[in-house]
């Protein structure tokens, strides 16, 4: 099912969350060819482009936060439907090749085909539309994790969560690296942003900041001196 969440401030933002592993991926209306682009492709692309049909879109281009199976394991889908653009971290790269072999191991019976990636580092930016897209590394959840940020929203990934903490105990993930890596994106936390996550709900930035408990105690941060600047 397709649901409204949200506006990046120059088009309206959907989310599916379906599928064997479910997990939060984003159409983002945009004035680029066919109307949309894709932040993040899990392990149902059926249901996916089914809420493309849906909203007469198409994707144009597909950013993933990350190269874990449930967060990219569609791209290749829509690649090669629509000819989209797969942009990756390329720290992921050999993460995302190694997606069925976890796949088997979560005992999960989905089995992915890999795009073709376009290697993005630290800072890459892109212009979508009118809008400039930007990949923030946010390292920790895997090397290469990043933080999107598109217009007012941002795209977390399993980087930041708006209620909770994203540690899965994974091969690779570093908790120390994730917890520098939330603290240097804390100021664009802000009212005027909306945190969208690989998982749950979305929340502002601000409520983020000052709700999300489990977070705060992880980075180790007093929620009382966090409310008193607004970043």
């Amino acid at each position: 099912m397709v649901e409204p969440v949200g506006n990046w401030g120059g088009g309206n933002i959907w989310r599916i969350t379906s599928g064997e592993f479910p997990s939060n991926a984003y159409i983002c209306a945009a004035d680029v060819p066919g109307g949309a682009i894709l932040i993040d492709g899990g392990l149902d692309p059926l249901a996916i482009d089914n809420a493309f049909t849906e909203l007469r879109l198409q994707p144009f281009q597909i950013f993933c936060t990350h190269g874990h199976f449930d967060h990219a394991g569609a791209a290749e889908f829509f690649q090669k439907k629509y000819r989209a653009q797969v942009f990756l971290h390329g720290a992921d790269k050999k993460l995302l090749k190694a997606s069925n072999f976890l796949l088997m191991a979560f005992k999960i019976s989905a089995r992915i085909k890999y795009p073709d990636i376009t290697a993005v580092t630290d800072g890459f930016e892109i212009t979508v539309g009118e809008q400039n897209l930007i990949y923030h590394a946010a390292p920790g959840h895997t090397a290469g994790s990043c933080v999107i940020e598109f217009g007012n929203a941002l795209f977390t990934g399993d980087t930041i969560y708006c209620r909770g903490v994203g540690l899965s105990h994974l091969p690779g993930e570093q908790p120390e690296i994730l917890k520098s890596s939330i603290l240097s994106l804390w100021p664009l936390l802000t009212r005027d942003r909306t945190v969208y996550p690989g998982h749950g709900g979305c929340a502002s930035g601000a409520s983020v900041r000052e709700n999300n408990f489990a977070l705060l105690e992880f980075l180790g941060i007093s929620n009382n001196e966090n409310k008193v600047v607004e970043l």
